[in-house]
């Protein structure tokens, strides 16, 4: 019983902590990277977008461990449903706003993540197959 416990830990509480940090962040009200706004767009847009792609990756790794056959699709859409529970949450926060801009942007690192997993890791050097095997990634 404690071996189970300690797996379902070991492959969700990372999942739990990056959703915990990807609410947190929203929940800034006015959060600002840079005085100018252009650079304050891209950059906000790319932490979207390399969330979200780890998002899929913890999402994966913890549903690999059980769901043979879907967990690829399952973990596709519960980062959409996450991505759009964060831009409703964001709807009630001061100063931030429902953006479905924002939502296609998580919605494309989720789906970049997905892709970088299922097309590299079948050509991944033996050392990287193994150390992501381990870790329950493939």
């Amino acid at each position: 019983m404690k071996k189970k416990i300690g797996l379902v830990l070991k492959l969700w509480l990372p999942v739990v902590f990056w959703c915990w940090l990807i609410f947190y962040f929203s929940s800034i009200p006015n959060l600002k990277t840079s005085a100018n706004p252009f650079w304050d767009e891209i950059f906000r847009s790319l932490a979207h977008f390399v969330m979200y792609g780890l998002l899929f990756a913890f999402l994966f790794r913890a549903l690999n461990f059980r769901i043979k056959k879907q967990n690829f699709l399952l973990a596709l859409w519960l980062g959409l449903l996450y991505g759009l529970s964060d831009e409703i949450h964001q709807a009630f926060v001061p100063l931030r706003t429902f953006q479905i801009r924002d939502l296609l942007v998580d919605f494309s690192g989720v789906t970049l993540g997905g892709l970088i997993i299922w097309k590299l890791s079948p050509k991944a050097p033996l050392k990287l197959k193994n150390w992501a095997k381990k870790w329950g990634v493939i």
